[in-house]
């Protein structure tokens, strides 16, 4: 674990170098406030990950400016975005950071309206890779992947296109599944049902469960059923992958297209119009607290299995998601979005 970590480290250090050059000195935030807005609510997966991050990172930003966080989980989290990207400030005292849902949904949402452009964002890295699963509670009737092949099984959702949602539906247009996702809820009471039996499962992140209800998993109350992922989770050796059981290519070109976002889960972006110099300084730092023993350590105590990206990896990444071919977009779309 470390030696990976100290051979990731050099490579983020190289990469946040390369780009800072002398502008570096530039950039002074000393006194300053600096506010990282969040895509998510208070307590939820993406919140957790982040104030993780921002107790570490004053001391590697240039003056050890306050960072304080602000939660905006409205239509989520695509407030958040919303703000950073038309009203943040762009000297260095703003950046976000969102769940995959407000990443992928100008290609994936019909007529979107939505007042931004992800790819104009400036990417300062992303610290984890999704890892999606559709689980159900041990009180649900179905046990397993041949179980919710043959019967209904309901599932929270916290919107008509958020991740969950989509996960559960493309599942059943992939695999044949018969989840049925139940919109309506919010991050503060969608585990909750759950728990209450007011449904009996949820597609979501391991990374996002691992750091809001990590008993659930170990003490085996949420019985994964199948990997949506397209790598398989050491820890789940035995449930089957969906991209196993897929027939045809275009059946794959959805699974990889829908799971794109996912290789840079919750990403660390500055808003448009940023300077290269605040851009590097960032980056530099990101890579700093990245390689922070202590960081690590708290990280791994809360349950999060980091697989940090750079940011010109980010960069890459959102290329390849919105370059993505409409025939395969559009396929993804219609399994994805609730029938009328």
């Amino acid at each position: 674990m470390l030696g990976r970590w100290a051979g990731a480290a050099g490579v983020f250090l190289l990469s946040a170098n390369g780009l800072a050059g002398g502008a570096m000195a530039q950039v002074d935030l000393k006194g300053r406030t600096v506010t990282m807005y969040v895509g998510g609510g208070a307590g939820g997966g993406v919140d957790i990950f982040a104030r993780t991050f921002t107790q570490y990172l004053p001391r590697y930003l240039p003056g050890e400016p306050q960072v304080v966080v602000s939660n905006m989980p409205g239509n989520g989290g695509i407030q958040a975005v919303q703000y950073a990207y038309n009203v943040a400030a762009k000297d260095g005292t703003a950046f976000g950071t969102t769940n995959s849902g407000p990443v992928v949904e100008p290609l994936m949402r019909g007529g979107f309206t939505g007042n931004y452009e992800i790819p104009k964002f400036r990417w300062i890295g992303s610290l984890v890779k999704g890892d999606t699963v559709c689980a159900v509670w041990h009180g649900s009737p179905a046990k397993s992947l041949a179980d919710a092949q043959r019967q209904e099984v309901t599932m929270v959702s916290t919107g008509a296109t958020s991740a969950p949602m989509r996960s559960a539906l493309l599942m059943n247009a992939l695999i044949g599944t018969k989840f049925r996702p139940i919109s309506g809820f919010h991050v503060g009471n969608a585990l909750l049902a759950i728990e209450r039996g007011e449904v009996e499962g949820i597609c979501n992140t391991l990374s996002s469960m691992r750091t809001t209800r990590a008993a659930w998993l170990t003490e085996k109350k949420l019985v994964p059923v199948v990997q949506v992922a397209m790598a398989r989770d050491p820890a789940l050796p035995d449930v089957p992958r969906a991209v196993d059981l897929l027939k045809t290519d275009e059946q794959r070109q959805m699974l990889e297209f829908y799971l794109l976002p996912y290789e840079f889960n919750n990403p660390l972006y500055l808003p448009p119009g940023v300077s290269d110099a605040v851009l590097a300084t960032y980056r530099k730092a990101f890579a700093a607290v990245m390689a922070d023993p202590a960081y690590r350590a708290d990280a791994l105590k809360r349950g999060q299995n980091l697989s940090p990206k750079t940011g010109q990896e980010v960069e890459k990444l959102v290329g390849r998601l919105f370059a993505t071919p409409k025939d395969v977009v559009q396929r993804t779309v219609e399994a994805t979005s609730p029938k009328k």
